[in-house]
């Protein structure tokens, strides 16, 4: 009889994920944050999400930018996609994910945190690693074939 050998494949992302509670449009969280924290978001492409089920796929808008001297590189995507469906549910009330690549030890994950709590139009903000559940690691997978397919940030 032949032995079963089973594989356990767990993906790691360089990404850590804020979460951004804010009323505001998409392009105007990012020129809140473009004006007031000296970022530089841009408009990339839709991140597409494909259902599985006969739904029609969903569209979130991404902006992103990159300190290409540091490191460093930021997404803000929209949690809610045109036609109103939700990449997470939980925490109730999330509309933005900022995801943020960069090295932990020269970089201050809670200072971030901390300045965008600042923001008058910001109604909370914390990091939401261990907060997205079980799909998180499959939507961190579909996002990196997103940056590197269609989510390249142009070079100024």
């Amino acid at each position: 009889m032949a032995k079963k050998t089973l594989f356990r494949l767990e993906f790691e992302t360089e990404y850590r994920v804020v979460g951004v509670f804010c009323p505001e449009k998409d392009y105007r969280l990012c020129w809140l944050l473009n004006s007031k924290m000296g970022y530089n978001f841009r408009r990339l492409p839709d991140f597409e999400q494909v259902s599985v089920e006969d739904k029609p796929s969903s569209f979130y808008s991404v902006f992103g930018f990159e300190i290409e001297s540091l490191q460093r590189t930021f997404f803000l995507m929209n949690n809610r996609s045109s036609n109103g469906s939700r990449l997470f549910a939980s925490p109730p009330g999330l509309d933005y994910l900022m995801l943020v690549k960069a090295d932990e030890s020269r970089f201050n994950f809670s200072d971030l945190v901390k300045k965008i709590r600042t923001l008058p139009q910001v109604t909370a903000s914390y990091l939401l690693d261990d907060v997205l559940g079980k799909n998180k690691g499959t939507f961190l997978y579909d996002f990196e074939l997103y940056v590197s397919q269609k989510g390249k940030i142009q070079k100024n």
